[in-house]
């Protein structure tokens, strides 16, 4: 546009005698055909320069003054345009190493608009297209990671741990600049789902225990409650609450039996403490059993209910060595303590399991007619009394 209106007035001059031009020619005998066409190639370098496409009239107005030397104005065009060809190749190649350096500094709308103006650049042979238009699909790639990145961040920071998950994911496979941030944030996003699935379970196990107390079953109670109140869970402090409450219970309901002479003394069953037969009295050739032993079952057993694994089974084996009358209860208990172990060791401790079963087939050596009390402990630990003794 500049170019035009500088040269508008000498454009028209030349055209108002392009006729008398045409009639010199005539007049020096130079053929009407080539008089023509050095006027065709004239107007049309005339109209390039005006657009303006310096390169097409540069060359248009060089092959004009070849054909006839001094044509009109064809030395002033051509020299105007002929000096822009090399100004605009300098441009297109300083927009580009613009639009490079704003790419490289993470400035993707500065660099797009000096690859657009680069692009626009009127010369016949761009240099740069084809890098252009790579950077600009690269740049695309980029604004969309980083779309996906904050997205997942996001997604992260209001809890929705799967979805930031498959967002950051996308990120950190793409392994464009924002992949190692992305890898990253999953580690975090990875350790927040763990603890979900950890406190879930834990919930389950504590409203388990909460159906189990309001049932009357307090010793399968005792186990959840004692397992989330081993956690790090908020339910800990309800937990060691509900703990607390079962022992009162379990107090409450523990009354010694009264024994009658001639007799076992029948006992009624409590809620928690399963019942213990007092021994029959010895023949006159037996000596008595002492009454140490019947209370240190007692304390096993009590020592069981209130979660004290270690003192029940340390009782209980006190019973046992001291040779007690009820030797298929005291195993039977013993192997529930061992039991209750393996099972809070989340089944790992395969040492415990193994002599909870030593114990259990000890009682079926003992007691055939033994049945164990049912609802005194944990279908697990009935489970694993089964698997040990083959009893239906």
């Amino acid at each position: 546009m500049p170019w035009s209106m500088n040269w508008s007035r000498s454009t028209n001059w030349a055209l108002a005698v392009a006729g008398s031009a045409l009639a010199v020619f005539l007049l020096l005998g130079v053929p009407r055909a080539a008089a023509q066409d050095v006027e065709q190639r004239y107007q049309q370098a005339m109209d390039l320069f005006n657009k303006p496409d310096m390169e097409g009239a540069c060359e248009l107005f060089q092959q004009v003054e070849k054909q006839n030397p001094g044509y009109k104005q064809t030395k002033t065009y051509m020299s105007a345009a002929c000096r822009q060809v090399p100004i605009l190749y300098d441009r297109e190649q300083k927009l580009f190493n613009e639009g490079v350096q704003f790419f490289n500094q993470g400035d993707y709308e500065g660099a797009k608009q000096r690859f657009d103006q680069a692009a626009k650049v009127p010369v016949k042979n761009p240099k740069y297209r084809s890098q252009i238009s790579r950077y600009l699909r690269d740049m695309e790639s980029r604004q969309n990671e980083e779309r996906l990145f904050q997205e997942g961040v996001r997604l992260f920071n209001e809890g929705k741990y799967s979805e930031a998950q498959s967002r950051l994911n996308q990120v950190a496979q793409g392994g464009g600049p924002k992949a190692a941030d992305a890898r990253s944030y999953l580690g975090r996003v990875e350790e927040a789902l763990r603890r979900q699935r950890a406190e879930e379970e834990i919930n389950k196990l504590f409203n388990a225990g909460v159906q189990l107390f309001n049932a009357g079953r307090y010793a399968d109670a005792l186990t959840n409650f004692e397992m989330v109140a081993k956690s790090s869970s908020p339910k800990a402090g309800e937990a060691r609450s509900y703990l607390q409450r079962i022992e009162q219970i379990s107090r409450a309901q523990q009354q010694p039996p009264k024994p009658q002479p001639g007799k076992e003394v029948a006992v009624t069953k409590p809620s928690v403490t399963p019942p213990v037969a007092e021994p029959k009295p010895a023949t006159p050739v037996e000596t008595p059993k002492p009454v140490a032993s019947e209370q240190t079952l007692r304390a096993g057993l009590r020592a069981y209910f209130e979660g004290n694994i270690d003192r029940a089974e340390q009782d209980l084996s006190e019973y046992l060595n001291s040779n007690g009358p009820k030797q298929a209860l005291a195993y039977f208990f013993r192997g529930a303590a061992r039991s209750t172990r393996f099972l809070l060791s989340g089944e790992k401790d395969v040492q415990q399991k193994e002599l909870a079963a030593a114990d259990f087939r000890a009682l079926k050596e003992r007691g055939a007619r033994f049945q164990p009390p049912q609802k005194f402990v944990s279908p697990k630990i009935l489970a694993l009394y089964t698997e040990a003794v083959g009893a239906p």
